[in-house]
C-alpha cells in the first residue's frame, strides 16, 4: 500500500530524472499536481510514469517486460489515470521510466492510448487493482513488446513540433528562392 506522500516522493525522482535528463523541458505542475507533468516552450506537454516495481515480470536480465497502464488512478472518485488522463489533458508525449534497471520509453499518447485499449479488449491480460490508504488504483500490466509502434525517439522531445520545422523549411526555402522586384529605371537623355 502507497501513502499520498509516499508516492509523491517517488513521483518526485521520476520528475527530476526527466529533467536531467531533457534540461530543455520545465514543470508545469508547481502549483497543483492536478496539470501534465512537463511542457516545452512549443507548449506541448509530457506526462512521467515513474514505476519502481519490484515485483514486476523481468527478463533474463532483470529488464521489466510490461507497463503498469494504469486506467483509474482512484477509484473512489472515478479519475481517470495514466494515459487516459494524459489524452484528455491533451497532452503529446506519455513517457514511461522504468528506475532499476533505468529505462526511458517515449510514447506518442494518441497511438498508445489506442494500443491500451485494443490490448484490453482482447480480455487476455488481467485487471489489476492496487491498494492506496482510501481507494484503489485500477489498471493493466501490458507487454511493452506490443508498444512499439507507440515509441518516439529522445529526438522527438528535444526537436520543434513538425509543423514549426516544415513552416520554417516553407520560409527558408521561399527567402531563397525570391528576388526583390526591382523599380524599372527610367532613363534621362
Amino acid at each position: 500500500m502507497f501513502t499520498f506522500h509516499a508516492q509523491n516522493s517517488i513521483g518526485k525522482r521520476g520528475e527530476q530524472l526527466f529533467l536531467t535528463t531533457f534540461p530543455e523541458w520545465n514543470t508545469n505542475n508547481r502549483v497543483t499536481c492536478t496539470e501534465p507533468d512537463f511542457v516545452d516552450k512549443h507548449g506541448r506537454k509530457a506526462e512521467i510514469k515513474f514505476d519502481v516495481s519490484k515485483r514486476a515480470h523481468r527478463d533474463s536480465k532483470g529488464h521489466q517486460l510490461n507497463f503498469f497502464m494504469e486506467t483509474i488512478s482512484n477509484d473512489r472518485k472515478n479519475t481517470q489515470g495514466g494515459i487516459f488522463r494524459a489524452h484528455q489533458e491533451k497532452v503529446k508525449f506519455f513517457v514511461y521510466i522504468f528506475e532499476q534497471p533505468q529505462r526511458i520509453f517515449i510514447m506518442n499518447v494518441a497511438k498508445a492510448l489506442q494500443k491500451t485499449k485494443e490490448l484490453i479488449q482482447t480480455g487476455k491480460y488481467r485487471q489489476c487493482r492496487i491498494k492506496n490508504p482510501h481507494y484503489y488504483t485500477i489498471g493493466y500490466p501490458l507487454p511493452i513488446s506490443e508498444f512499439t509502434s507507440c515509441m518516439l525517439t529522445s529526438a522527438d522531445l528535444n526537436n520543434p513540433p513538425t509543423k514549426l520545422k516544415n513552416m520554417k523549411r516553407r520560409l527558408e526555402c521561399l527567402m531563397k528562392h525570391t528576388t526583390p522586384k526591382r523599380k524599372k529605371r527610367i532613363r534621362s537623355n
